[in-house]
């Protein structure tokens, strides 16, 4: 069986402003290293999360902690040791 795990970016709650459902993306994880899913999950959650800040004024400042923020949550709920450990110490993405 395959497993897959849904990304949703709840950039929502970021801006009062928000349209009413965040884009997901689906993401097969069967027999990836931690390495591999993470940077997919990472890929993934940009694209979501970019698909909701943008054009927002403060784009710049919600991009990054969305990202986090919906690597984190995907990381947690897969409860997989290894890459909640690999993800711990690979941050998704730092402020530029």
């Amino acid at each position: 069986m395959i497993r897959t795990i849904v990304l949703a970016a709840s950039a929502v709650a970021l801006f009062a402003a928000a349209p009413a459902g965040a884009a997901e993306v689906r993401i097969k994880t069967a027999g990836k290293a931690p390495a591999e899913l993470r940077a997919e999950i990472v890929k993934a959650a940009s694209t979501v999360c970019w698909q909701n800040v943008r054009g927002e004024s403060l784009a710049t400042y919600l991009y990054p902690s969305c990202v986090r923020a919906s690597v984190n949550d995907a990381v947690s709920k897969l409860n997989n040791p290894e890459l909640a450990s690999y993800n711990d110490a690979n941050p998704a993405i730092r402020a530029r």
